[in-house]
């Protein structure tokens, strides 16, 4: 990777280094054009690439999936189960909370058009608890008439599966950002000592355990603090938040995730025309059990999955770019250009 990207371009560019690596192993003439596009030759045929999103993957798609709301339309008709949810624009208070009054506190708000869990608020749980996480929002947004989504909140752990073409090849646990203690060391401690071994992680040195309290409510909100020692054996989720960008770390289910919910994520995609890899979201309750009509949620469907099954903190790692080079050999013949 080039000395003289930014920050910023190193991490954003991972998924698509990992491409690049992945199509030199196979002899591929790669020609690099900004951190994260680069042009692939299968076989004689060039292939542009953003991240690892290729010639089947059109704007019209990423769009769609983007738009939570609308993703949601679509996966209703295959019968699956999503969350009770609604666009609201920020500066209409009233709908809020007659919304959230209906489908029964506790809710979730989530901007339509950030990323990496910026500005979702979990666990609201009365009507002055919503105002004031939609004053937050206008803040950050800044548009008070932009639109947030209010959705009921599930109960339960966070996985990802990944797809292509029709398959299931990896179902990551997305694990909150959390300490085990040992007995002598105090939270802080425990979260230094596990930011030395993100940095050693390919993908998650980009994404340290916050230290600011403000950012560790969950903490917080059980009643203890940075300072507090866990006793030894014991593991403390210490943010709401379980994505890899708030600290979170992968866990590798896709040996031991009941077949029926690989099949669920299968339809998930399956309901978005043209999609032929994707990343899905389940919110489940025991992801090894049989799943039933109110025992999970399917929130999103990703575009641009993140490298989280490639780099599991547990488990083995289950790689993406592989996957998604056998698609486009196996489709060759279909790119007609």
């Amino acid at each position: 990777m080039k000395e003289e990207w930014t920050e910023f371009e190193k991490r954003e560019g991972l998924k698509s280094q990992l491409l690049e690596e992945e199509a030199r192993k196979r002899g591929y003439p790669v020609e690099r054009l900004t951190f994260d596009k680069l042009i692939v030759i299968i076989k004689g045929k060039p292939m542009m690439f953003k991240d690892m999103n290729g010639p089947f993957s059109s704007i019209a798609i990423n769009e769609i999936v983007d738009d939570k709301h609308l993703t949601r339309q679509l996966l209703k008709q295959t019968d699956v189960s999503v969350p009770d949810s609604k666009y609201i624009k920020i500066d209409d208070v009233d709908s809020f909370i007659t919304f959230a009054n209906t489908i029964v506190y506790p809710v979730v708000l989530k901007p339509n058009n950030l990323s990496r869990g910026q500005g979702v608020y979990t666990h609201i749980d009365s009507d002055e608890t919503l105002k004031e996480k939609l004053a937050l929002l206008e803040a950050l947004i800044g548009d008070s008439k932009a639109k947030l989504l209010i959705e009921k909140q599930f109960i339960g752990f966070d996985f990802r599966f990944f797809i292509v073409d029709g398959q299931v090849l990896a179902v990551t646990k997305r694990a909150r950002a959390n300490v085990t203690g040992d007995g002598k060391k105090t939270v802080l401690e425990l979260i230094h000592e596990k930011n030395e071994l993100r940095k050693k992680d390919r993908d998650l040195q980009f994404f340290l355990i916050p230290t600011d309290p403000s950012s560790l409510k969950k903490l917080y909100r059980e009643g203890n603090s940075l300072e507090y020692v866990p006793e030894a054996g014991q593991q403390l989720d210490i943010r709401d938040e379980s994505n890899i960008a708030s600290g979170g770390e992968g866990i590798d289910f896709t040996d031991t995730a009941h077949e029926e919910y690989k099949q669920l994520a299968i339809k998930a995609v399956n309901a978005i025309p043209g999609i032929h890899y994707a990343g899905v979201d389940v919110i489940a309750k025991d992801i090894t059990q049989k799943p039933t009509k109110d025992n999970y949620v399917i929130t999103e469907v990703e575009f641009s999955p993140g490298p989280v099954s490639m780099f599991p903190w547990k488990g083995q790692p289950r790689d993406m770019a592989g996957p998604i080079l056998d698609f486009y050999e196996k489709h060759l013949n279909r790119l007609d250009f």
